[in-house]
């Protein structure tokens, strides 16, 4: 009877690019449903434009946007739901990881579309809040909370980069193909002629 153990270390590393694909597009649609609307502001360019036309600072803050109710478009609902689908979808991308089979670059290359893709999808559903905040500070002054807020989403976007970058690091070689390769690479003994002196 094999052990659990031994079951995981022979499925390690085993998916190829379709089974990483379908293992990945349950948790993007998962995110897309609360991500839709954001992500479509950001490509679409109306929060870009926001930001660079100057009419977040120049415009007064819409207070609708404050507070924590999740029946409006508030910075906490936001923040809300942010935290909620970065908890649940970047433990799911990390055991995604460690079952794809990266070495080869057809998985290489899906793992890493997919968790850009959601990445993504997380930093355009912080983009909103951020926005509010910033705004909600330069129009109204900071206080403890507008503070912890911004500082709160500057975190998060920290963290889905930084796991962003961690997702799509090349994996090491196993010890005995290294082994391997430094007994093929190493010094070979060629015909040296010997002299008599």
């Amino acid at each position: 009877m094999k052990t659990s153990g031994q079951y995981l270390n022979r499925i390690r590393h085993r998916i190829g690019w379709l089974g990483i694909i379908v293992l990945m597009l349950p948790i993007l649609y998962w995110v897309w449903l609360m991500a839709s609307k954001p992500v479509i502001s950001v490509f679409n360019g109306t929060v870009p434009g926001y930001v660079i036309s100057g009419k977040l600072f120049s415009e007064p803050f819409n207070r609708i946007h404050a507070g924590i109710a999740l029946d409006q478009p508030t910075i906490g609902k936001w923040l809300f739901w942010f935290t909620f689908m970065t908890v649940s979808s970047l433990p799911y991308a990390t055991a995604v990881r460690w079952l794809s089979n990266r070495r080869n670059k057809s998985g290489y290359l899906a793992y890493g579309i997919c968790v850009a893709i959601l990445c993504t999808f997380l930093l355009c559903m912080l983009s909103w809040p951020l926005t509010w905040l910033i705004q909600y500070v330069n129009s109204m002054g900071p206080t403890p909370n507008r503070i912890c807020g911004l500082l709160y989403s500057i975190s998060g976007a920290a963290l889905v980069v930084g796991f962003l970058v961690w997702a799509l690091r090349r994996p090491k070689e196993p010890r005995i193909a290294q082994q391997t390769a430094a007994i093929q690479t190493g010094p070979r003994l060629e015909n040296v002629a010997v002299r008599d002196n």
